[in-house]
């Protein structure tokens, strides 16, 4: 069993009568954020990318990065 469900087993042991709402804020308090539309909708468009796509939006962003330091190195001359 993970650790994870192993607390929350713990946690239901310890707390049966719980109300949805306690349930709700104990998931906050281990961290746990609800999935949005949002992140759903990412999580589609970036399982669709092909390996190859995945690694060029890396590399674009790499350069950009690099660009972005040496703007900011150039600038504190």
């Amino acid at each position: 069993m993970g650790k994870m469900k192993e607390i929350f087993m713990s946690f239901i042991d310890e707390n049966p009568n719980m109300s949805d709402a306690e349930y709700q804020d104990w998931l906050h308090t281990q961290g746990y954020k609800p999935i949005t539309q949002e992140n759903l909708q990412h999580d589609i468009w970036w399982n669709s990318l092909t390996g190859k796509q995945k690694q060029q939006l890396f590399t674009d962003q790499e350069e950009l990065f690099k660009l972005t330091i040496e703007e900011i190195n150039h600038e504190n001359k």
